[in-house]
């Protein structure tokens, strides 16, 4: 049940994005646009940030830019939000309807967009400035320069120790050079020994042009390493110093008074790992004070940032919750709109219904059909009062003109039976054809006005249709007449109303194919097909006459004393009408879609 739900969830948020996205508004796809380039934009602003770009390295040039086109987008969002807000205002000032509820929706959803960021940026902030606090305090700061005076007092000693090495070493060979070392062997073993004592790596003598005097220690090189011409200008001033190009060891270097143009440089093994692990401490504590002495614009710098880009998803969500607004609203106001309408008449309006499949769909479906079926209802109200009213007119007209015309009739045939002048006895049977033709024109008043409540048996509508076709055929040998259904079906009818109907029918489809082959024979066709369905049994009559007219009288056509005959009393359709009626069925005529004739249509339910 609950998988469903959210089934139905989706299923109807997607419908509403689908249609969001498929408006054709030129307004709807540049927020669109807007929309999106702002969510990149955050996104590649976090990672430019963040160094965390592939393949492209983080610089400042490429930051601005990215900054430059985050102020220009968010001021485009800002341009968009207001105006829809000041468009909203103005519509509540203005009073237009769903103006009042629309400030609603709108405030909702903001805030349903506006708290959370806020919650989110207020809570990423504390944590950052935490951060921050944690990297850069105290403590941090005195590991650091504690790692680093660790590494600094490691160097110092080995360093101290070369030095008084060398400076024992070089004092020792001034001092003896003239007695004892002018012998190169006895140099080469002091130094040896210099070395085993001392715990030395190497020891050299050289002169400043690089030839070697003497040596001694481990080491394939025949000279010390390159020392370069400013380390033997400040030793050629008496200071001692440090020369080492390897990772592996110390060296120190001192110019010798007794030995003109030489020096002495000594080495002592160190392990490169420590030495590495000494150069990493410096490097860190050396950024890490790089960093604390911009701490304060590091941390601009990031809550700058944060509040741009927390403003472009701030207002990306407002703008989306304003056109998810806007669909949610716009139904309901078209829905009061069309509600006005109707209150002061307008049935016909209806309201545009909307692609989604939710209770707001249903709603205005549901809402429709309510109108579209009162109108049909007040139309069918309109149609009774004018029948009634008609069948009252009908009922005097028939009252007073029936008595005078059977004296009238009784005069005219004895005048024509006793006048022996052909020109009277012409003018009385002129008489004697009017009185007819207006006795013909009673009796259709009277039947509209005085029709009987049906009286319901069971009866077969085939035989019926059949004993029509029979007579109809017999009394008109030019038209060809064809019932379709040979099969018994049985419907709950008054037999005497619904053969008049028929017969009002079939005259009206004879009369128009003779008006329309007054003088070719045989060209008549009248169909009549009877198809028993579930719940209702269809009568369909089909002729090739002239059809109905494509004037206004077309659609009033059904309504009593309208004919586009010369001489018909516009009451025979009427009457077909109000007999369906009562059998609680409906009556529709309308020309065939290939314009060739007509089609008159009953629908009868089996039981009434």
């Amino acid at each position: 049940m609950k998988r469903k739900k959210y089934t139905n969830f989706y299923n109807s948020f997607k419908l509403l994005i689908i249609s969001w996205l498929e408006k054709p508004s030129i307004n709807r796809k540049i927020t669109i646009t807007l929309i999106i380039l702002s969510f990149i934009a955050s996104i590649v602003t976090f990672l430019v940030f963040s160094n965390s770009l592939p393949y492209v390295k983080s610089t400042p040039p490429i930051a601005i830019t990215v900054l430059i086109i985050d102020v220009i987008l968010l001021l485009f969002l800002c341009f968009k939000v207001l105006r829809r807000i000041i468009k909203i205002w103005s519509d509540r000032k203005k009073g237009y309807v769903g103006s009042k509820i629309s400030t609603k929706f709108v405030l909702v959803f903001s805030l349903l967009a506006l708290i959370p960021t806020l919650i989110v940026t207020i809570f990423s902030s504390l944590f950052f400035n935490l951060g921050m606090k944690t990297w850069f305090s105290n403590k941090i700061l005195r590991v650091f320069e504690q790692s680093n005076i660790v590494a600094d007092a490691y160097l110092n000693e080995h360093r101290e120790n070369l030095r008084s090495d060398i400076i024992a070493i070089s004092q020792e060979i001034n001092k003896s050079f003239d007695v004892i070392f002018l012998d190169l062997n006895k140099l080469n073993e002091y130094i040896n020994s210099q070395v085993s004592l001392r715990e030395l790596t190497e020891v050299f003598i050289f002169k400043n042009n690089g030839a070697l005097i003497a040596k001694a220690g481990f080491t394939i090189s025949s000279t010390p390493d390159l020392i370069t011409e400013g380390e033997l200008i400040s030793a050629e001033n008496g200071e001692i110093i440090f020369t080492s190009k390897r990772s592996d060891r110390l060296r120190a270097l001192i110019k010798l008074r007794a030995i003109k143009d030489s020096y002495l440089s000594i080495g002592k093994f160190v392990d490169p790992k420590i030495i590495s692990q000494v150069n990493s401490v410096k490097v860190a504590t050396k950024s890490y004070n790089e960093v604390l002495s911009k701490r304060k614009q590091i941390e601009i710098n990031f809550y700058m940032v944060f509040i741009l880009i927390s403003l472009l998803i701030l207002l990306i969500a407002i703008l989306i919750a304003l056109y998810f607004a806007d669909n949610l609203i716009s139904p309901i106001s078209n829905l009061i709109r069309t509600s006005n309408l109707i209150k002061k008449g307008n049935l016909s309006a209806k309201v545009p219904q909307v692609s989604t499949k939710d209770e707001m769909g249903l709603l205005i479906k549901t809402f429709n059909q309510m109108t579209n079926t009162l109108k049909n209802q007040q139309n069918e109200l309109k149609k009774r009062e004018r029948n009634s009213a008609w069948s009252d007119i009908a009922r005097r007209i028939a009252h007073e003109i029936k008595n005078p015309l059977t004296p009238i009739q009784l005069s005219a045939e004895y005048l024509k039976k006793k006048s022996t002048s052909k020109q009277y006895s012409e003018y009385a049977d002129t008489i004697v054809k009017q009185v007819s033709s207006i006795e013909k024109m009673v009796d259709e008043f009277s039947k509209f006005a005085r029709l009987p409540s049906p009286k319901f048996n069971k009866c077969d509508l085939n035989k019926l249709c059949k004993d029509l076709v029979i007579f109809h055929q017999n009394a008109n040998p030019n038209i060809h007449f064809k019932l379709k259904s040979r099969k018994m079906v049985v419907a709950n009818i008054d037999e005497s109303q619904i053969t008049m109907a028929l017969n009002n029918i079939i005259k009206n489809s004879i009369e128009s194919i003779n008006e329309k082959y007054k003088k070719i024979k045989n060209f008549g066709h009248i169909t009549i097909d009877i198809v028993n369905k579930s719940k209702i049994i269809t009568i369909k009559i089909n002729d090739n006459g002239i059809g109905l007219p494509n004037s206004n009288l077309k659609n009033k056509i059904l309504e009593p004393y309208i004919t586009t005959k010369k001489k018909g009393t516009g009451l025979g359709l009427a009457i077909v009408l109000k007999i369906i009626q009562e059998h609680n069925g409906n009556f529709n005529i309308a020309n065939k879609k290939t314009n060739n004739g007509s089609t008159s249509l009953i629908e009868l339910p089996k039981n009434i």
